[in-house]
């Protein structure tokens, strides 16, 4: 490993600006570099559907063996225009008034030296395949819109989680629902008892739903009350949402039972009506810990004198996607922390021991 030029490839891409929507440069730094590596690259033009001016990168290179595939994506979240790496004690940082940007660039650096590393030993390689997104910090809306179709891999691997050595197998399915509450609006000083209020109707259902973790399976938070008017006429309308993650469907259902039901109670009892909009951002995604992948996984972290475990998390990546496109996945810690704050940061150990990893992994077994 070259590891002067890991950390030059690192801060190069950092110092590239590629804020959520806006991340052509980047797209067309890592077209050319890719291409420059001898990879068969294709532009997967997902911008317009994803609110980007860029697009997903897919790029290929032939080997023996089964086909791996590595996904990172592209993009940052502000403050993170005009980056600038530095190096202290082993530790990288921005100057800090930015973010760092190694959610995710962190992972496509480690991606492009491991492929440099077996092109100069000249090593039997498995297949390579790698899918580098947009928009993932939106609503993984790159990996959404995705054409599957390129990808050959039955196995992928995401870089894009914190503590290494850490395996993400298991991941929730995630509902998004919205409640709007119609109650009759009246003027508050006049005639009060002409009206229905909406906000104490929403109220009352929001005391009956659960926030936090309700069960060992399941987390849920409401947020976003709304109701907008003025305050001298008894409010006609108002609507809130919720968050709804659970690793078990049967529960899911339950909960989602338990909301409408409480609703529904603190509706009929003031005589508003109600919508639900339930929808449904992911499935479950999970892969058995006793998996190929995980086991090749943990042999390689164990060469590189790591200890690894698999976990789950209440958390989204680009994973949900890929496994619902039929590919074994797991989301790999690289050692980013402090995410999405301009505290960010990465050991000079951690993105070594990240790239080591990809390197084992696309070696030819």
């Amino acid at each position: 490993m070259n590891t002067e030029r890991l950390i030059e490839t690192f801060s190069r891409y950092v110092a590239c600006d590629s804020e959520s929507g806006n991340e052509k440069r980047f797209c067309e730094l890592l077209e050319a570099e890719l291409k420059a590596r001898g990879m068969t690259v294709l532009r997967d033009e997902v911008g317009e559907k994803c609110g980007s001016n860029g697009w997903n990168i897919y790029a290929s290179l032939d080997g023996v063996g089964e086909p791996i595939l590595f996904s990172a994506h592209m993009d940052t979240v502000p403050p993170g225009v005009g980056i600038e790496a530095v190096v202290e004690d082993g530790v990288i940082r921005s100057k800090g008034d930015t973010i760092l940007g190694s959610d995710d660039k962190a992972g496509i650096a480690a991606v492009v030296e491991a492929i440099d590393m077996l092109q100069e030993e000249g090593k039997p390689r498995r297949p390579v395949e790698v899918l580098f997104t947009v928009c993932e910090e939106l609503g993984l809306y790159g990996a959404l819109y995705a054409n599957y179709a390129n990808i050959k891999s039955k196995e992928a691997i995401v870089l894009d989680s914190g503590v290494v050595g850490e395996m993400i197998h298991n991941a929730p399915a995630k509902l998004s629902i919205t409640v709007e509450i119609t109650g009759k609006s009246a003027h508050a000083a006049v005639a009060p008892e002409r009206g229905i209020h909406a906000i104490k109707a929403a109220a009352d259902a929001i005391v009956n739903i659960p926030c936090g973790y309700p069960d060992e399976q399941t987390v849920m938070n409401v947020a976003n009350l709304l109701a907008p008017g003025k305050s001298n006429v008894v409010p006609d309308k108002a609507s809130f949402e919720i968050d709804l993650r659970s690793f078990d469907e049967e529960i899911l259902a339950r909960h989602v039972a338990q909301i409408e039901e409480a609703v529904k109670t603190a509706c009929d009892a003031r005589g508003a009506s109600f919508d639900i909009q339930i929808k449904r951002e992911s499935d479950i995604v999970f892969v058995s810990p006793e998996s190929p992948l995980v086991a090749r996984l943990k042999a390689v972290y164990a060469d590189i004198g790591i200890a690894a475990e698999v976990a789950r998390t209440y958390g989204g990546s680009d994973a949900t996607w890929i496994f619902k496109n039929g590919i074994d996945v797991i989301n790999l810690g690289i050692g980013m922390t402090d995410a999405h704050s301009t505290d960010e940061h990465i050991t000079v150990e951690d993105l070594e021991n990240t790239t080591r990893l990809v390197y084992g992994m696309m070696r030819a077994e």
